[in-house]
């Protein structure tokens, strides 16, 4: 198991969620008594799934983006303040739900989106030119 998933999660990450009704019970748990990421992750895997979508930690997204689960690896893709150092590892995920994240994301610089271009998903591609509409000083090629 990774070593990050053995740090105790501390105030500061707990005092984010508080208040949000969807991790409700989550901040509950968290609060009976010290819990690491791993135990919050066998808990309810949904939670650490959430948590990637909505985080704006730059740190906690780079460690959730070695998650075994890929659809916590899709949600730090999809997530607009994940790094570009992130990106591009997710953008070479055997995943293709991953790499679809990482196509999507307004936030994936250019050269992403070229290599994503030429991806054997089809998808994957229709999101880049997706993606890239929006972006006129972006040309493929």
């Amino acid at each position: 198991m990774l070593d990050w998933l053995n740090e105790v999660i501390g105030e500061d990450l707990i005092a984010v969620y508080e208040g949000h009704y969807c991790t409700e019970d989550a901040v509950i748990w968290l609060r009976q008594k010290p819990r690491t990421i791993g135990e919050l992750r066998s808990e309810e895997i949904d939670w650490l799934r959430w948590m990637a979508a909505s985080t704006n930690n730059p740190d906690l997204l780079e460690k959730l983006s070695q998650d075994f689960d890929s659809d916590v690896r899709m949600w730090v893709a999809c997530n607009p303040l994940t790094s570009r150092l992130v990106l591009e590892k997710l953008a070479e995920d055997p995943i293709v739900f991953v790499r679809r994240g990482v196509a999507q994301n307004k936030s994936t610089p250019p050269h992403l989106l070229i290599k994503l271009n030429a991806d054997p998903d089809t998808q994957v591609r229709i999101l880049v030119q997706t993606n890239t509409t929006n972006k006129r000083t972006f040309q493929l090629s």
